[in-house]
């Protein structure tokens, strides 16, 4: 299969194959999952001439997703691989030259090793001999240095005297001891003491790692080099007691970050720029060195705020927004070549955007439909990347609502697609089709964006039961593009409803605002107005509607079977249900208690109480299903099993679905693709069948 994926992908370069040269078409299968691929990470040279990307797939037989490393030429389409076996890969990165890509490899042993390619020569090596994570690669703006950020571990805390064992007896494993508040993370379960500090380490002959950066502190990605090569750029949080401070759990950082810049000259310490109560994070220095960019706001402690484009000199002073006049999250930032203005990621109603954005605050857009996946899940989050050359050639993943995301190049205010991994699959499937759903709350009437899915060889004059599915964060937003799970659903004869209700992301601050220190409240109006649109517009069998959700999802599925009787089964996955326990128990509880309660559960449990799902267990008569994963660590498995005991002791009709070895954010695809067939079995087993 490796060696078939990776044949498929050198045909396809620039023509593609049209779903009518098929004979017949077939329905999407839980099997299919493992013949999908997907492109991530596109990074385009200096020149523009050439596209690096990584092609991801799920391996069938290893049950993970493994990458291949391929390189496109911007002209013609023509690709060739830089790695030559599917494994573990990350972070192409291009020399200012284009003569050389650096990249992260992963081995057999599980170490990961910074390792440089020569596009010339066709030669590779390993530039490290690292125990620990590289993250963060960044080439020296002379191309002779690759700088990074790794873990240096430090010894755990110990308490007590270990005893003697005597010879060749088996004896129980050590404690784990800790004294910190952020001591975990869901996917990596404990975090092992230490700090992670920059490093730096010569191109040419590798060597040692030279360390720049000391003390109790941890610097954050991503790296930026100043022009002339002396100093670099990174993120870092270095007060007192930033050990005790909630974190950013997409990046795994403090919330309190802050620029700064450390001299390559050796024995100089970090210099802090931006002084403001952050984040403040992914520094982005100006083609001639002036000015720096970088991503973040001024800390309100409130459940969201926009992520803002500032500016200030080399020096930290004068710092400012420029982003201003966009109500929208920047997710991302590089600086054009004219050094006037700034490339922006932003998501705009679900769908995530690229546009040019000038230091007097004008946007310009160069892009749109931009789509992301990461890992075995395959759910429409709004996400997606881009990189920029000095001649103002975009590369970016691309998504749309059948199709996996893409490489796609946007020239001279032209687009044009580079990829299509999929040519030997989509084309031959029927599936459902996708259309925007008009909706206006119930509550105060406000537009909420909302999308359907219809099965296959959909026919209008007949009813077909409906699938509420809802997205988790709470603060995040899907958009119109490509979903495994809901194209399974349609293709078992469900039309699938989702959107964006209050509280969702890519609408405005206000907008996500709206529940802040109140979820779930009044989003169940808007979900509700969701599938009252879709029925209003016809073809849904009343008697037959279902809902599910993950995560925040997962909250809102207990949380509408305990409000309403017209579900006629649910399926509750990974949910919160006592955010008393859940708060005192998940990796990111501290991070909730600031930016999602205006108080702690003991200094006003009558809101935790009121806004969990277990509240309302005694209303609940709907069959619900609960999934939890048992490695879970962001809303841990005894969430679910709370709401199951509830169910159980009630005679409510009920199963619990754990998975081993399953985080919250991991899950291998096997289990997925199963976890699925179950939802639809669920949902089957109590579907009323037509006239009854």
């Amino acid at each position: 299969m490796r060696r078939m994926s990776l044949l498929l992908a050198v045909v396809a370069t620039t023509s593609f194959m049209p779903a009518s040269a098929y004979a017949s078409a077939r329905l999407l299968e839980p099997k299919d999952l493992f013949q999908m691929h997907w492109a991530s990470d596109p990074r385009i040279s200096n020149s523009g001439g050439e596209i690096a990307y990584l092609q991801n797939s799920n391996d069938i037989m290893t049950d993970g997703v493994t990458q291949s490393l391929w390189v496109i030429d911007a002209a013609t389409g023509t690709e060739m691989p830089v790695t030559h076996e599917a494994g573990r890969y990350a972070s192409p990165r291009w020399s200012p030259d284009g003569s050389q890509l650096a990249y992260v490899s992963t081995g057999m042993d599980g170490r990961s090793q910074i390792v440089v390619h020569w596009m010339k020569s066709g030669a590779t090596a390993s530039l490290t001999n690292l125990t620990e994570e590289p993250t963060d690669i960044t080439w020296s703006p002379d191309g002779k240095q690759i700088a990074f950020i790794m873990l240096q571990p430090t010894p755990p805390p110990t308490i007590g005297t270990p005893l003697a064992k005597p010879h060749g007896a088996h004896w129980g494993l050590g404690p784990i001891i800790v004294d910190r508040l952020n001591f975990h993370a869901d996917g990596k379960g404990f975090d092992p003491s230490g700090y992670r500090h920059v490093y730096v380490i010569a191109v040419d002959g590798g060597g040692t790692p030279r360390q720049l950066t000391f003390g109790p502190f941890s610097e954050a990605g991503p790296l930026a080099w100043s022009p002339d090569g002396k100093s670099i750029y990174f993120a870092d949080n270095r007060s007192a007691d930033w050990q005790h401070q909630p974190e950013d759990w997409a990046r795994h950082t403090a919330m309190t970050l802050s620029i700064y810049r450390v001299d390559l000259a050796a024995g100089n310490a970090p210099v802090q720029l931006s002084h403001e109560v952050g984040p403040y994070n992914e520094p982005r220095v100006s083609p001639n060195g002036k000015l720096i960019a970088y991503l973040g706001y001024s800390d309100r402690h409130v459940g969201n705020q926009d992520v803002q484009l500032n500016v200030m000199d080399a020096d930290g002073s004068d710092p400012h927004v420029v982003s201003a006049s966009l109500d929208r999250s920047i997710t991302d930032c590089e600086w054009a070549a004219d050094g006037r203005s700034l490339y922006i990621e932003y998501v705009d109603r679900g769908i995530t955007k690229v546009a040019r954005l000038g230091l007097e605050g004008r946007v310009a857009p160069v892009a749109d439909r931009l789509g992301a996946l990461g890992g075995a899940r395959q759910l429409p989050y709004s996400g997606g990347e881009f990189t920029v050359s000095r001649t103002n050639s975009v590369a970016y993943t691309g998504g749309s609502a059948d199709d996996l995301p893409e490489v796609y190049l946007a020239r001279d205010g032209k687009t044009r697609r580079l990829t299509d991994l999929n040519s030997a699959l989509l084309p031959t499937m029927s599936l459902g089709k996708l259309s925007v759903l008009p909706v206006k709350s119930s509550f105060d009437g406000r537009e909420i964006g909302a999308w359907e899915v219809v099965p296959p060889n959909f026919d209008p004059a007949k009813k077909y039961p409906l699938i509420l599915e809802m997205h988790g964060g709470p603060y995040a937003s899907y958009g119109p593009t490509f979903s495994y799970e809901y194209q399974l659903y349609a293709a078992a004869g469900f039309i699938v409803v989702y959107g964006n209700p209050r509280g969702s992301t890519s609408y405005g601050e206000q907008f996500a605002n709206l529940i802040y220190n109140n979820y779930p409240s009044h989003d169940y109006d808007d979900l509700m107005s969701i599938v009252d649109a879709a029925i209003q517009r016809g073809g849904v069998d009343v008697d037959n509607l279902f809902v599910t959700g993950l995560s925040g999802g997962g909250v809102l599925t207990a949380w509408i079977v305990g409000k309403t009787h017209r579900f006629r089964a649910a399926v509750t996955q990974r949910p919160v249900i006592n955010w008393t326990s859940w708060l005192l128990t998940a990796d990111m509880g501290a991070f909730g208690a600031r930016y999602w309660f205006k108080q702690f559960p003991w200094d006003d449990q009558q809101t935790y109480w009121k806004l969990s799902p277990i509240s309302m267990a005694g209303n609940v008569t709907t069959p619900t299903m609960v999934v939890v994963g048992v490695l879970d660590l962001r809303t841990p498995y005894t969430e679910g099993e709370q709401f199951y005991q509830a169910l159980q002791l009630r005679g409510i009709p009920t199963e619990l679905y754990e998975e081993p070895g399953a985080y919250h954010g991991f899950i291998r695809p096997s289990q997925f693709a199963q976890e699925q067939t179950a939802i639809i079995a669920w949902f089957n087993r109590y579907r009323q069948a037509a006239g009854n």
